[in-house]
Formats: C-alpha cells, sequence, structure tokens
C-alpha cells in the first residue's frame, strides 16, 4: 500500500519524519512513502468526511500544474509537496525501525511554523525490495487532494500518477490532534444574522471582547468583534433541512452548521452562502460560526459505515509541513 517515494535527499525511497515542538519533545514520528490510489477500493486507507466538489476541483487544478504528478510516481517538478497524513492503530515493529534510524543524524531538516523542526532521514535500501506490511489507515488529512489525484488518474490512465506522498503515524504513540474546522460567509448583516438564528435557535450574547468556544452541543456566532452562543436548534427545522442526507449527520455540527444554520441566515438576507474554512477561530468583522470538536467516535463511526462525515468536519493534525521533492 505505501511504496517508495523520491523526497529530495541521497537516498530515494523510504523515509522517517520527525517533527519536534518548541520545546523539542517530539510531538510526531511516522512513516515517509508513496500512497496507492488503489487504498480505498482494496480497504487499506478508510476515509472518515465526504469532499466539496469546490475543493477537489482547486486541488485537480494544482496537480495538473505539476504536470499531473501525484507525487514521484513519475520525475515530479522540483518543489515541495505536502504529504496526506496517515493514522494507524498500531505500526509494531515499524516504529522500532522508525525510532532506530531517528537516532542518527538527519538527512534533512527545517523548521517549523511553531518554532520547532521537522527531520527527515532515509530507510534502509533493503525495505525497496520488501517493503513493510502496514495496517489499514485512517485518512486523518487530505481527503479532497486524495479524491483529485484518485479522479485525474481515471481520466489520464498512464499519465497521471498513481501514488500520493503520505506520512503514517501511530496513533497510539503519537495521538492526532483534533479539533473543528470553522466556517466565515463574507457580506452578511450581522444584526440580523444574530435575529434570523434567535428564530430558529437559543441564542444567547456573550459579554463585549469575549472570545469563547463552544460546548458539546452548541456553536459561536461570531462578527463585528462580538459572539453569541447558539444552542438548543429547532429540531423540526435540522429535520426538515437534513431530511434527504444520511440520517447519521442529524447530530454532527459541520451538518448543522452547513444545512441548517448558515443556510437559514443566507436565505433571509438573499445572499448564496459561500463558506470559507479556517482552523482559526474566527473574531473579525465577518460573520464567523465557530464549531465545537468532533469526536473521535463519530469520526470512526463516519469510517465504518462507509457515508463519512459532511466536508471540512475534522482538523486533524500537527498536518507534515512540505517536503522537498524532485
Amino acid at each position: 500500500m505505501l511504496g517508495e517515494h523520491s523526497a529530495r535527499s541521497d537516498h530515494p525511497g523510504y523515509h522517517v519524519l520527525e517533527r519536534r515542538d518548541a520545546d523539542g519533545e517530539v510531538s510526531q514520528r511516522g512513516m515517509l512513502g508513496a500512497l496507492s490510489l488503489r487504498g480505498v477500493e482494496t480497504g487499506h486507507v478508510v476515509r472518515h468526511q465526504q469532499v466539496g466538489e469546490r475543493h477537489v476541483a482547486l486541488h485537480a487544478r494544482l496537480l495538473r500544474q505539476r504536470g499531473l504528478q501525484a507525487d514521484g510516481g513519475a520525475p515530479p517538478a522540483p518543489g515541495a509537496v505536502e504529504p496526506l497524513l496517515l493514522a494507524a492503530h498500531d505500526l509494531g515493529p515499524i516504529q522500532e525501525y522508525l525510532d532506530a534510524v531517528a537516532e542518527g543524524p538527519a538527512d534533512h531538516e527545517r523548521v517549523t511554523p511553531d518554532g520547532g523542526v521537522q527531520r527527515l532521514w532515509a530507510c534502509d535500501a533493503r525495505w525497496l525490495d520488501e517493503p513493510p506490511a502496514l495496517p489499514p489507515v485512517l485518512l486523518a488529512d487530505g481527503h479532497h487532494r486524495l479524491e483529485a489525484a484518485r479522479r485525474l488518474r481515471r481520466e489520464h490512465p498512464g499519465a497521471a500518477a498513481d501514488t500520493l506522498l503520505a506520512l503514517v503515524v501511530d496513533h497510539s504513540r503519537y495521538p492526532l490532534t483534533l479539533s473543528a474546522t470553522h466556517r466565515v460567509v463574507r457580506g452578511l448583516d450581522v444584526g440580523k444574522a444574530i435575529r434570523t438564528a434567535s428564530r430558529i435557535a437559543r441564542v444567547v450574547e456573550h459579554p463585549p471582547g469575549a472570545r469563547p468556544l463552544p460546548r458539546r452541543g452548541t456553536f459561536v456566532l461570531t462578527g463585528g468583534g462580538q459572539a453569541w452562543e447558539v444552542s438548543e436548534v429547532s429540531a423540526e427545522t435540522v429535520a426538515g433541512r437534513l431530511r434527504s442526507l444520511p440520517p447519521e449527520w442529524v447530530e454532527l455540527p459541520a451538518a448543522i452548521s452547513d444545512h441548517v444554520i448558515i443556510p437559514a441566515i443566507c436565505e433571509d438576507q438573499g445572499v448564496e452562502p459561500s463558506l470559507r474554512y479556517t482552523s482559526q477561530v474566527p473574531y473579525g468583522a465577518d460573520l464567523g460560526l465557530v464549531l465545537p470538536p468532533p469526536t473521535w467516535d463519530q469520526i470512526w463511526s463516519g469510517a465504518a459505515n462507509g457515508t463519512g462525515m459532511p466536508p471540512k468536519s475534522t482538523c486533524l493534525g500537527p498536518a507534515p509541513e512540505p517536503v522537498p521533492v524532485g
């Protein structure tokens, strides 16, 4: 499932990628390789959320700009590629080998935006002949990139690469961080938005300057420097707006955000919903909707039942920094 790739170092093939925080503590260490696009069909790669067509089209365009190369299936254009992030329950002996390799001097390292460092080591060349067997893995980050690459491969067989650069980490050893992806909608009157929300939910204004985070089962609307807690969304409204969607979505924050709260606000103002997604809590002038983080139970449930969560439901990390290739 995970093959050799062309990260820039003295040796092509598999690599150990490690990330340390600003205090020097290891926050992530895993194996970097080329993920087969057939992993979804074979069941080796499990996706937990659906994709949005606009974002798939964006990533397809970026892949075309790189000459249809998804990673190193054929020589890619020189540069840096952000790997997909995969989570395994337990890498077992593979993790022991990765730890041993990381005891030596790194072949490449770069400073990360948070003041830490990301390091890269080449693995033993013998792995090229006997690739390590991996258990099924959860696709933690990169759903749109993966789907874009799969579609390009179907459209251009033989021209587009059949692999994507990916990092697999042992989730039991290095637990991923889990947070929500929040929403921002430009061009709305914040006061009117609050009045609309008050008709379908309980809305309570926070003190001026407060920057609260939502509790489980609540949201926070923001805009113009103010914040309001949104809770007890009308069950009748939720049922009506989600009736054509998977029944499992009725308790998912992203579904209630994207199919109930935001559409109701936009419809009242005659505005077509055009969402911007952010991992940062939005407290600017535009209307923002802060979502509570989903639970791991919801993530594994979405992955197991095949329905998946709504697009942009989660923010799992830390996402690896781009890796030099070519």
